[in-house]
């Protein structure tokens, strides 16, 4: 009897949980589209392009954050979950961010009619390609390969060990990359 008292507890917490964030999602979208429009172009694809940035680079240094502290408490099954989240959320978010902000950027810079010859410019998106790479590339394919391992072999293998030091190392150099793309877009440096 307790046991269906607590599975009825959680259904509810789960459902209301469900309801606000879908609410809250509605109420960003309607208040977004008031705001976008009465606004010229220009800021609209700014607007995106910040709010894709926010999603991706924040998101990237959360997890980089959980897996640092993580990694002082030597907790290794928390980092492998950490790199668990990092492949299931990060894995399927992030990319698609990353090319929210890549278009959104290029079409905030044409319709501003930005010259693409500057230097923040250029810096943003070779280091753009660099990080969306690094992601898609490297980190997408290695946390798959790490939980793999990880269920085959255990969270203290070698193998697992190596895999899960060579992620957290790649991933906070992608995160450093990506606030030198936000240092880049912000102060635009040498463009004056």
């Amino acid at each position: 009897m307790e046991q269906v008292v607590v599975a009825a507890a959680a259904e509810s917490r789960r459902r209301t949980s469900v309801i606000a964030t879908s609410l809250i999602a509605v109420a960003l979208i309607v208040v977004s589209i008031v705001f976008a429009a009465n606004t010229p172009w220009y800021f609209v694809f700014k607007m995106l392009h910040v709010g894709a940035a926010v999603v991706w680079v924040g998101g990237g240094l959360f997890i980089t954050i959980c897996a640092v502290l993580a990694e002082l408490a030597r907790d290794d099954d928390q980092l492998l979950q950490i790199g668990h989240w990092a492949e299931t959320v990060a894995g399927r978010v992030f990319p698609v961010m990353s090319f929210v902000v890549l278009g959104f950027g290029i079409a905030m810079t044409s319709n501003g009619d930005i010259p693409y010859n500057q230097f923040w410019i250029i810096f943003g998106l070779v280091a753009w390609a660099l990080s969306a790479a690094t992601g898609i590339l490297f980190l997408g394919p290695e946390s798959k390969r790490l939980n793999k391992a990880a269920a085959e072999h255990g969270p203290q293998a070698p193998e697992v060990q190596a895999r899960l030091r060579r992620i957290l190392l790649v991933v906070r150099v992608d995160v450093a990359l990506m606030f030198l793309i936000v240092f880049d877009m912000v102060a635009k440096p040498f463009s004056y």
